[in-house]
């Protein structure tokens, strides 16, 4: 039982990251990086 919960957590949790990254990406924001070498310059918005 335990381990069902714990990977009911962990599940939740990866599923959260990918929202954000997704959420993130729509708004523009594909990486946190320097933007003089990224190859999505032109469409960020950091």
């Amino acid at each position: 039982m335990v381990s069902v919960i714990i990977l009911g957590v962990i599940l939740l949790y990866v599923l959260f990251v990918i929202y954000k990254k997704v959420k993130g990406m729509k708004e523009g924001k594909f990486c946190s990086c320097g933007c003089e070498s990224c190859p999505a310059q032109k469409k960020c918005k950091n």
